[in-house]
């Protein structure tokens, strides 16, 4: 084996033998950890071994020459004790510090130097383009393009250069609104000053940047153009490529031009090395030969050992384990079971490969048989993604705990994998280990395992909160997690609040109307008229929030009391400003105008704004109006009452429903009880005692016949395994029906959509299983054992007839 073909294939060995003739005493495994300091790969490796080889003394002569892998790996062997290698100092200052560039000289300097001299200009006489002092540093190009020093650049600067660029873009009949145009300068700018300043400058002296001349810029300015163009402004095209015209993502530049991806590849192809066909270059071989991307693989500088198949290849991906190859990345490529082409397949080991295309057909599934989405194929026939979840062929041991399951990544299980991946993310910075972090492991994978791990794959704000829990940079308060979220409702965010709650890392509070209070705050921020503000913010602390509290008299309120509270002030700043649209405002608008809004065809849900404008009459900020209740409209005709009674037994003695979802729907048919009332049901609602199962919804307990007792005895013993988790209700008793999200209950609308799913209408059903108890019992009795109101019993009773009741009472006479 010839020294370059040795080098290309155990770089570490040579650079080990290099060291050892410098260092006797240094261990192998110290030099090692020395080269994976310095490199990352084993093509940097190998160039690494190059320049070593070339020039032996660089280790021993403190000279600042070479790539800046020499200056990183001899300081890594003097950090971790080498003797004799001289670490370089910066070939312009002296100092000891990394060397990241090449001076004027053509030796390394540190950054600093490094700054001085592109600043400076030195050794090119430079000297500023308007008032020509060459002793200043260059600090940056003027409007023109000029190299100008600080003093002439900010004479050039306005204060506000965000307000000029909205003006600028305002003043061209762009057809957007002044909001859009805030929105798009915000997300292209980020608040950057300097960056709003040179696309300001860049309009004003090229105008044609929007009517398809972006691509003579920088990337902000064609992302400027791309988000005008997709915010709908008139004659802003989007930006194509010079070199294909194709109206796609311009990532690269080519003479000051910006190009899409392949104009570029093309431009910088060369002759590959082992195919010799005109490829973009991947790489380079010892002697600097291009290599194209097919062929680099075959490169023995860039070929590894594989963690998963122990082969040496090259390179397809890098993970925490090790490299992997190419083949352990993608699916093999194999004749496809279905369409009958050779392509990567998925399943490949499988009797029936299948491509991508052909994966995504839809095929009726061999257990639940259903037309679906193919997720994987057995023996047996396909199987849906559903069904794969419960499926044996699907449930493999565990590498390290031994549990049979089907498994998260590489070969591990959700917990094992969650394990590693929050221990990792929970490590403090220091290294030294802290209990409560350990703790809030514990409580993320002891809940569940598999939702954490699904929110740190896929929110970024999961992963910067738990890294900054680990930095301490986040402290562990509500308040903390609010300023954390991106947006009103981040599930990620509320998704580890909950867990942080029910292992008592936080106190309990009422969530929903901590989420109505920011939600009251951002909307009344966004009001831009004074009086409407205080209008509005008036009328959502003071008459709003202050009857919620009177009437949860300090327990938890519901997630439909926070959405109907919302669709109220929502609908009262769309009053505000239509009012203001008429020329009006809330002193001067009489009862005309009121009638005007009801029947006005531009916005919906007129009525909702009714309780608005009594409070404002009230209140005195308004007189002589008033909005009407809202007409019912919408009439649910009950179910038939066969019909009732047979879903009513199919939900008694079918068990492929969910338990959950049969006695809701039973406490739907049989007591007539809402949705929003039945998922708020907890675990001390329900009495057992000798006489049998009750279940309290108001003052008196009622009785549950068999078999709905024991279906509820069950939902009992399904909610008593969370009853170390802290509930957010004020008796701290587990909810009957629980969501992923611990110590919360199902919300109404999920409720409402599984029994839909199920066949079950829940309003028709209310109403019908309401009619048949006002035909039985009195509205008094009713009131007391369903817990409605003294005024519903009565109308409920008006519209029954009690024939079944009068008779018994007259056979007691």
């Amino acid at each position: 084996m010839t020294a370059t073909s040795r080098t290309a294939v155990d770089p570490h060995a040579v650079i080990g033998e290099l060291v050892a003739a410098v260092e006797p005493d240094l261990p192998p495994e110290t030099v090692r950890k020395a080269i994976g300091q310095a490199v990352r790969s084993k093509s940097a490796a190998v160039r690494l071994v190059q320049a070593l080889e070339a020039d032996p003394e660089l280790m021993t002569s403190g000279r600042a020459e070479g790539p800046a892998s020499v200056e990183r790996f001899i300081r890594a062997l003097t950090e971790l004790g080498a003797a004799h290698v001289v670490r370089p100092p910066c070939s312009r200052c002296g100092r000891l510090r990394p060397l990241g560039s090449i001076g004027g000289s053509g030796r390394r300097v540190c950054s600093s130097c490094s700054g001085s001299d592109n600043r400076k200009g030195a050794g090119s006489g430079w000297a500023c383009a308007i008032c020509g002092n060459g002793d200043t540093p260059r600090y940056g190009l003027d409007r023109t393009g000029r190299e100008v020093c600080r003093t002439c650049y900010k004479t050039q600067c306005t204060e506000d250069p965000g307000a000029d660029l909205l003006g600028y873009l305002d003043g061209l009949a762009l057809g957007l609104d002044e909001a859009v145009l805030r929105t798009v300068i915000a997300e292209v700018t980020g608040g950057n000053t300097s960056v709003t300043r040179r696309l300001l400058w860049d309009l004003q002296n090229q105008p044609g940047l929007l009517t398809g001349q972006a691509h003579h810029h920088g990337p902000k300015t064609v992302l400027l153009v791309n988000r005008l163009h997709e915010a709908g402004a008139n004659g802003v095209p989007a930006p194509k490529c010079p070199h294909c015209d194709r109206a796609v993502r311009l990532s690269h530049s080519i003479n000051r031009l910006r190009v899409c991806g392949t104009c570029y590849n093309h431009a910088k192809a060369e002759p590959c090395k082992w195919c010799g066909r005109n490829r973009p270059v991947a790489g380079r071989d010892d002697t600097g030969a291009p290599i194209c991307n097919t062929c680099r693989n075959k490169e023995p500088s860039y070929q590894e050992k594989c963690v998963v198949c122990g082969r040496v290849e090259g390179v397809g991906a890098r993970t925490a384990d090790g490299p992997i190859c190419a083949v352990c990345r993608k699916p093999p490529v194999v004749q496809c079971g279905s369409c009958g082409k050779v392509r990567a397949c998925l399943f490949a080991w499988t009797d029936s490969p299948r491509c991508r295309t052909c994966s995504r057909k839809l095929e009726p599934c061999t257990d639940c048989g259903r037309l679906k989405t193919v997720a994987a194929r057995t023996p047996r026939g396909p199987i849906c993604e559903n069904c794969w979840e419960q499926a044996p062929e699907a449930h493999k041991p565990c590498k390290q705990c031994g549990t049979v399951e089907r498994l998260f990544h590489f070969g591990l299980c959700w917990r094992c994998a969650g394990d590693r991946q929050l221990r990792k993310l929970l490590t403090p910075p220091d290294g030294k280990p802290r209990p409560e972090l350990d703790k809030i492991v514990d409580a993320l994978l002891n809940h569940n395992p598999r939702r954490a791990l699904l929110y740190l794959r896929e929110s970024p704000t999961a992963t910067r909160l738990v890294t900054d829990l680990a930095a301490g940079t986040c402290e562990l308060t509500h308040e903390a997690l609010d300023a954390r979220m991106i947006s009103q409702k981040d599930m990620a965010v509320d998704y580890f609040r909950a867990v942080l709650v029910s292992a008592g890392f936080l106190p309990v509070r009422d969530e929903y109307m901590a989420r109505l209070e920011r939600w009251i705050e951002h909307k009344t921020a966004a009001i831009e008229d004074p009086e409407d503000h205080r209008l509005i913010t008036a009328y959502a602390r003071w008459d709003r929030i202050a009857r919620i509290r009177r009437r949860a008299r300090g327990k938890p309120i519901s997630a439909f009391v926070q959405d109907v509270t919302q669709t109220r002030i929502a609908k009262a700043i769309t009053f505000l400003a239509w009012i203001k649209e008429q020329g009006q405002t809330l002193a001067t608008c009489r009862q005309p105008l009121i009638d005007l809004w009801l029947v006005s065809e531009n916005h919906q849900g007129p009525y909702i704004a009714g309780p608005f404008v009594s409070w404002a009459v009230r209140s005195k900020f308004a007189s002589g109006i008033s909005i009407p209740t809202r007409p019912r409209r919408i009439f649910h005709r009950p179910l038939d009452a066969e019909e009732r009674w047979d879903i009513a037994r199919g939900l008694l003695h079918d068990d492929s429903f969910e338990t959950k979802d049969r006695v809701a729907g039973l406490m739907v048919l049989l007591y007539g009880q809402f949705p929003a009332r039945t998922c708020r049901l907890t675990t001390a609602h329900v009495i057992h005692d000798e006489n049998g199962v009750a279940l309290r919804l108001n003052k008196t307990p009622l009785r549950l016949p068999p078999p709905l007792d024991g279906l509820v005895l069950q939902l009992v013993d399904i909610a008593n395994d969370h009853q170390r988790t802290v509930m957010s209700n004020d008796l701290n008793a587990p909810w009957l029906f629980p969501t992923q999200r611990p110590g919360k209950p199902l919300g109404s609308k999920q409720l409402s959509r599984r029994l839909r799913k199920i066949g079950l209408p829940a309003e028709a059903g209310r109403c019908a299983a309401l009619l048949d108890l006002c035909t039985q019992m009195p509205p008094a009795v009713l009131q007391r054992l369903l817990g409605i109101s003294p005024s519903a019993a009565e109308r409920w009773a008006a519209g029954a007839v009690r024939t079944a009741y009068a008779a018994e009472v007259a056979r007691r006479s």
